[in-house]
């Protein structure tokens, strides 16, 4: 997952369009002033931002007829702000016809495919404010020629292998949203883009350019998952785990309504979606637990350690199994629900499944245990070894009721009944 970025809210650069140019007043920083509540009237103006990836970035507001301007203000913001920022500037010229703020991305990088949205506001010499309209722009790296493709809500972005490829990873997703999303009801509301790297140098460069590192990941808030995979076959079949496990954060992101999922399921959900487990999470349950790794602390961010983000992996996707196959996708479901209602993470369980997280951490171990050949059999083979017990005996059993009585008829003997042997008394059968 993606950190915060230092500095992201720094400084622009104001750049004059003419000669006396603009006065900036205004830093972009952690500013919380609300929208002046007199903005009535739409600006007819053009608004664009336009940028080299990674060096710089220019907020531009180009006035369709000359306005004399007293002030005007820049708002911009992020997914999961709050509060808009802002850059207010008092202009030098009577009668501009364009306002430009530049920022330096060698100073205050921005990560990579992040959606950002701006406008302007202007207030005239008269007092009166004036508003633009907002745009939202994904700053993509630009280095890379993208070409794209979609289906529905998803549309895959890719620079490298041709386009049978690209529709066959395209088809896979589609594929994999409708398998993890019909269970739960689930149907996109917005569109989902997929930004494929067949180049991991060339992902992980533009990821630094931000001071950040990253190998394959979802930002459901953005709308984005970033994919690193080669453009052949085998790239292909890494992506067959790789876009399951990140569309499941999106789905689940959506259906909580953004609210915090407990790590542990919301990435024991994702492993459990890539199908049959990687053989290293496997190994990594058989490694003796390291200190600071148990579900209740998974209730939180993953540990940094990667020996122990490893176990963390390990123990949330045994958990998620455990849940799966005692409740079905219905008990994944309700704890999804429980935590989407804004219960903690250890109430969740309890109400949901009736146990605490320890129990369920200890359940979902036991249950990954080796078992004796003879009860692994019993318990794969139980239903059919009855049915052809029942198959082989049942005829045997029901023959034995018909043996008894043709015996009978063939000794009347054991019937008790009266023989006359023809001189004296007759006598009874039996003794």
């Amino acid at each position: 997952m993606i950190g915060s970025v230092p500095g992201f809210l720094g400084k622009f650069r104001v750049r004059g369009a003419s000669p006396s140019g603009w006065i900036a007043l205004g830093l972009l920083g952690l500013l919380t002033l609300s929208p002046p509540l007199e903005v009535e009237t739409p600006l007819p103006a053009r608004v664009e931002l336009d940028y080299t990836f990674g060096q710089r970035m220019r907020f531009i507001l180009e006035l369709e007829s000359p306005l004399p301007i007293a002030e005007a203000i820049l708002y911009y913001t992020l997914p999961g702000t709050e509060l808009p920022q802002r850059v207010r500037v008092i202009p030098g010229s009577q009668d501009p016809a364009q306002i430009t703020y530049e920022r330096d991305l060698r100073r205050d990088p921005l990560p990579p495919f992040v959606p950002l949205t701006f406008w302007w506001e202007v207030q005239d010499r008269e007092g009166r404010w004036w508003s633009t309209e907002r745009r939202t722009v994904r700053y993509l790296d630009n280095r890379v020629a993208w070409h794209t493709i979609s289906t529905g809500p998803l549309r895959l972005y890719w620079h490298a292998g041709d386009p049978g490829l690209a529709r066959a990873v395209l088809e896979l997703a589609r594929q994999s949203l409708d398998r993890i999303g019909r269970p739960l009801g689930y149907r996109a509301s917005e569109p989902i883009e997929l930004f494929w790297y067949a180049d991991r140098e060339l992902a992980q460069a533009a990821f630094r350019l931000a001071g950040l590192e990253i190998g394959g990941e979802a930002r459901p808030r953005w709308r984005a998952v970033i994919l690193i995979a080669s453009a052949d076959e085998a790239g292909l079949e890494s992506l067959r785990r790789l876009i399951p496990h990140e569309l499941t954060h999106v789905i689940l992101d959506d259906l909580s309504g953004g609210q915090p999922l407990p790590a542990w399921l919301d990435e024991g959900w994702a492993l459990l979606n890539e199908g049959w487990p990687d053989p290293a999470l496997l190994r990594a349950l058989r490694e003796p637990r390291l200190e600071g790794v148990s579900l209740a602390s998974l209730c939180g961010d993953f540990p940094p350690d990667p020996l122990r983000a490893s176990q963390a992996y390990a123990l949330s996707w045994a958990a998620a199994r455990y849940v799966y196959d005692r409740e079905g996708i219905g008990g994944l479901r309700r704890l999804l629900e429980a935590y989407a209602g804004g219960v903690s993470c250890e109430n969740g369980v309890r109400r949901v499944l009736g146990r605490s997280l320890a129990r369920l951490e200890e359940e979902a171990e036991a249950a990954l245990q080796p078992q004796p050949l003879w009860q692994s059999l019993i318990e794969r083979l139980g239903p059919w070894l009855l049915l052809f017990l029942l198959l082989s005996l049942g005829p045997l059993l029901l023959s034995l009721p018909r043996h008894e009585e043709a015996r009978t008829h063939r000794d009347p003997h054991r019937r008790g009944v009266s023989v006359h042997t023809g001189q004296g008394t007759p006598r009874t059968g039996g003794r």
